[in-house]
């Protein structure tokens, strides 16, 4: 996209900002003033891309932290063909929590999958809960009340009563860390991949990782881990019949003499960069006779309304839509199903072609997964996008081409079948033994191009059109003080507050800049 170039600045403030915070990291004598520090640091690094995808100065300080947690888990058993997934959350959309659900549906009989999630989930996971029951597991929320030092207790010696661990954690999540850092924690940790493209913590405590795109260049070059395996992405049974669209249609009160393109995901995924938008490529292939629907767009988003006003209503933001309330019914219902872009949306699409819809995706820097893009419905510029869609929606037999092409992919690289054996492979060549890693001495790779502009877009809308500032010594202190941080000079533009108050389970209120500013505990 020749974004690098243009904004390397903007993307060096962030570095340098990055670096300092390191810099005051490892000369702070004050424990508390380091965890706090360390803890925004995490959430800088991770949502301030600035070329660093690992981060091997806070990973050792949360090694650090776990060694001087003792707790006596030495007699703790586990259960033969027992797996804990570790969650921070779960979601009703996206792909998150559904990769975690059909793990466990496709899982052997014999198998036992529980899940744990570190922060108490707001929704209730209900085929999440189903599925874990089915494979005789259990569901466990760990309380918000508990500090970070108590979680990493429940959290270490519930992992130790299970044959093998496996981290779906947020990126900037320190528990994991904090709470299998140490040699005395035996059982093997898989750390699965989920969002490969972003900054993430965990390399320190990985025993491997569970690569969800074959040869990622970002973990091995970026991150530098050579213990990796690609394992994909789980899919539902693949529906070989014809979806009545008919049906669906009425269902939902849709238009049945129109042709109809579904999209889907979070508006983050659909954001404009450098003049590269979405919605642009929808104008150009509706007509009078076609629709679209994007599914996870606010009906309120200016952009996206203001395309609706331009197309005379025919592409419309549908909002949150929940998975099992209807959202299928708007898959089974299109003639076309569109990937968002420039963030792809690899289950998303795993459910159009399962529901048997033809699909298209866009190349972008970030990257697809390997039953698209071997396939022709991988496009490789707006111009072929755009193109293929106006064909599929108006060729039948080129329509069916495509969905049987990408069924064919789906069913060899990411089908139930393929999983499995995926899975089966894991457990042959998986660790039998949890090791930790000392990054004390280990110099990180950073590299700023465009991805790093990319992932700082995908989550501030504003990156491209922001002024940056340095963080100075006092800046420091209050990120120390408040857990404040911030991007633009002088009146704060984004807060990522994570501030340290080890006593208080309050929202607390203070003013900066004359700026009312919410805190929030870590033990939420």
């Amino acid at each position: 996209m020749g974004l690098y170039d243009k904004y390397y600045p903007k993307l060096s403030i962030l570095k340098t900002n990055f670096e300092n915070i390191l810099e005051r990291l490892q000369t702070e004598k004050d424990f508390d003033k380091k965890l706090s520090l360390a803890i925004c640091g995490a959430k800088y690094f991770v949502y301030n891309n600035s070329g660093y995808f690992t981060s091997s100065v806070l990973e050792q300080f949360f090694i650090d932290f776990a060694k001087k947690i003792k707790v006596d888990i030495k007699n703790i058993n586990y259960t033969k063909n027992s797996f804990l997934h570790v969650m921070t959350q779960g979601y009703q959309t996206g792909g998150h929590t559904r990769v975690i659900e059909r793990w466990i549906e496709n899982a052997q009989n014999d198998q036992i999958h529980s899940v744990v999630l570190t922060n108490k989930n707001d929704s209730v996971l209900n085929t999440l809960q189903n599925n874990i029951k089915n494979k005789n597991g259990k569901y466990i929320e760990l309380k918000n009340s508990l500090s970070l030092e108590e979680k990493a207790i429940e959290l270490r010696k519930l992992a130790m009563e299970y044959e093998y661990v496996i981290l779906h954690t947020h990126m900037e999540d320190p528990l994991p860390i904090i709470a299998f850092g140490v040699e005395e924690f035996t059982r093997p940790v898989l750390l699965y991949n989920h969002a490969s493209h972003m900054p993430w913590l965990g390399k320190s405590i990985a025993d491997l990782v569970l690569d969800i795109e074959k040869d990622d260049e970002v973990t091995k070059i970026k991150r530098g881990i050579i213990d990796t395996y690609f394992l994909g992405v789980p899919a539902k049974k693949i529906n070989l019949t014809t979806t009545n669209k008919t049906e669906s249609r009425k269902k939902l009160n849709l238009p049945l003499d129109k042709k109809i393109i579904i999209t889907s995901g979070a508006e983050s995924r659909f954001r404009v960069i450098s003049g590269n938008s979405f919605t642009d490529y929808l104008k150009n292939i509706t007509d009078e006779n076609t629709f679209c629907y994007a599914i996870g767009i606010k009906r309120k988003n200016k952009e996206w309304g203001r395309v609706k006003k331009e197309t005379n209503n025919r592409i419309i933001p549908l909002g949150f839509i929940p998975f099992d309330k209807g959202y299928l019914d708007y898959i089974r219902s299109a003639d076309l199903y569109l990937d968002s872009y420039p963030l792809c949306g690899g289950t998303a699409t795993i459910d159009a072609i399962s529901q048997g819809i033809p699909v298209l995706s866009l190349k972008s820097v970030y990257p697809q997964f390997d039953y698209i893009t071997r396939t022709n419905a991988y496009c490789q510029t707006k111009e072929e996008f755009i193109e293929k869609s106006k064909r599929i929606l108006n060729d039948k037999q080129y329509a069916n081409e495509i969905l049987e092409e990408t069924r064919d992919s789906l069913l060899k690289y990411q089908s139930i079948d393929a999983w499995n054996k995926n899975i089966e492979k894991l457990l042959e060549i998986a660790p039998k033994k949890h090791k930790v890693r000392d990054l004390s001495n280990v110099k990180d790779y950073s590299e700023n191009n465009d991805l790093s502009v990319l992932c700082n877009v995908i989550i501030d809308n504003k990156f491209l059109n922001k002024k940056l500032n340095l963080y100075s010594n006092k800046d420091i202190d209050n990120i120390i003080q408040y857990g404040l941080l911030y991007r633009t000079q002088g009146i704060p533009y984004i807060f990522q507050i994570f501030s340290y108050l080890k006593y208080n389970k309050k929202t607390k209120i203070f003013k900066l800049f004359n700026i009312k500013v919410f805190t929030k505990c870590l033990k939420s």
